[in-house]
């Protein structure tokens, strides 16, 4: 019974090779997007660090 499930009627092979083609490609995608996420938040965190810089820096120079 279990053997006729997964050989669903002859196509069995293409079936489960597309689910797991579906099921990497969605795995992929999720893991590229969350990368490219990470590294915009560290671009932008470099970004707001570099600018209260240079804010504090010319608060210095404007005591002088």
């Amino acid at each position: 019974m279990i053997l006729e499930f997964l050989n669903m009627g002859g196509y069995g092979l293409y079936i489960w090779l597309s689910y797991a083609f579906a099921t990497f490609s969605l795995i992929f995608l999720y893991y590229v997007s969350v990368k490219k996420l990470n590294s915009i938040k560290n671009i932008e965190h470099l970004y707001q660090t570099e600018k209260a810089t240079e804010v504090s820096v010319s608060q210095e120079a404007n005591r002088f």
